[in-house]
């Protein structure tokens, strides 16, 4: 029998040779939308904790923040990397339902760094204050506490650095799928933009995206399935005694819903998640790819589509901390790609010039103590909650 062996210098070549030929195929121009839906039922057009740092959000909007809501409305945040001439700017036509005008105005994010940056998907905060926490969790929907709850474990905080003691819960396994916005891209919104989203604003229509070395083909269309999800209209109820019970309306286009609470009980963090197989925490707050989607409804991490109740067990929260647990909530939507379609005389080695990615999610969150009171007397106290809430979730939250 023969055998031929490659040289390494020969394999070395063949690999920097496959590389260049992928490299060479990638696309000319990728476009980035994530297109969010921000609720907080109980408090309209009041300001909410933007990345659990407490920060009360501005009227302006600015990339990231679709990844991140602050303030209840309509998010878009738009990334374009042309690999041709990374960074230069580029405009895209866009729907008149959208409210922005005829297009919008992509722009390389400022030098000092974008909301979307090198940051995580879903930022982690850590503890901010030195002292001795426990932490709680539970996990599931139901009239009682499942078996084996809830998971302890003790954790210290010096010079800002926790040390941690039992068995602490380890986060879910979450893609970091976005994107690092740094200079070869350009963004919408920018400090250029003038107009946020406004809560009517649609994306269903014709796109088309030009600028310098673009392909004249990068035209779409998006439909019902790429837009703006509904609010997620968001309740709870009960007392101490028989439990939160948590109830929200059906989201056109939502194929999954996840909820998650945090809550202060004296020097203790109490933390409980929708999730019946275990723990999942903040880091489910998030867009996901649909084959995720698809595997975590299946093992029960995620509510189905189809499901409009969740009751938090009696138990779960004490006296005082039913009271200031705040509830987050996200009904997941759609990933959809979309590509340069295919010429009827194309060659066999044909590639698309471009690609578009959107995604799209509706988010919530009851603040404590807002859902009864209301109206213009009730922005300083709902203030304080949130302030109050931020603070214990900064306490507790350890980095991951």
């Amino acid at each position: 029998m023969h055998v031929s062996f490659i040289p390494a210098a020969s394999a070395l070549a063949l690999a920097l040779s496959a590389t260049l030929s992928a490299d060479a195929r990638a696309a000319q121009a990728e476009l980035y939308l994530d297109v969010a839906t921000h609720s907080m039922p109980g408090a309209p057009g009041m300001g909410a904790i933007g990345r659990l740092a407490g920060a009360m959000g501005g009227d302006r909007a600015s990339y990231g923040m679709a990844r991140h809501p602050g303030m209840p409305g309509k998010y878009l945040d738009v990334a374009l990397h042309n690999r041709r001439q990374p960074g230069a700017p580029a405009d895209q036509a866009v729907p008149k339902g959208l409210g922005l005008g005829e297009q919008i105005r992509l722009q390389a994010p400022e030098s000092s760094s974008s909301n979307g940056g090198s940051t995580s998907e879903h930022d982690a905060s850590g503890p901010q204050q030195d002292g001795s926490y426990k932490i709680r969790y539970y996990w599931g929907c139901g009239e009682q506490v499942g078996a084996g709850q809830p998971l302890e474990f003790s954790m210290t905080v010096r010079n800002g650095k926790p040390v941690t003691s039992g068995r602490q819960m380890q986060p879910r396994n979450v893609p970091a799928n976005t994107i690092d916005a740094g200079p070869q891209y350009v963004l919408w919104p920018n400090p250029a933009a003038r107009k946020a989203v406004g809560n009517q604003a649609s994306l269903i229509g014709a796109h088309h995206v030009t600028g310098n070395a673009l392909p004249e083909s990068m035209r779409f269309e998006l439909g019902s399935d790429h837009d703006f999800l509904p609010e997620l209209k968001l309740r709870r109820e009960g007392d101490a005694g028989k439990g939160i019970a948590l109830a929200w309306d059906q989201v056109d286009g939502a194929r999954a819903y996840f909820a998650q609470a945090t809550a202060m009980d004296g020097d203790t963090i109490v933390m409980w998640s929708s999730s019946e197989d275990g723990y999942a925490g903040q880091e489910m707050i998030t867009f996901l790819p649909e084959s995720l989607v698809t595997q975590w409804i299946g093992k029960r991490t995620l509510m189905g589509g189809d499901t409009r109740q969740c009751r938090i067990p009696p138990g779960v929260f004490g006296d005082a901390a039913q009271n200031t647990a705040m509830v987050q909530m996200i009904a997941y939507g759609n990933e959809r790609h979309l590509a340069e379609p295919r010429p009827a005389n194309a060659p066999r080695d044909w590639q698309p010039a471009w690609n578009v990615r959107v995604r799209n999610k509706s988010t919530a969150m009851l603040m404590p103590g807002v859902a009864a009171i209301g109206g213009e007397a009730a922005k300083p106290a709902a203030r304080e909650a949130v302030k109050d809430a931020a603070k214990g979730m900064l306490r507790g939250l350890f980095g991951r």
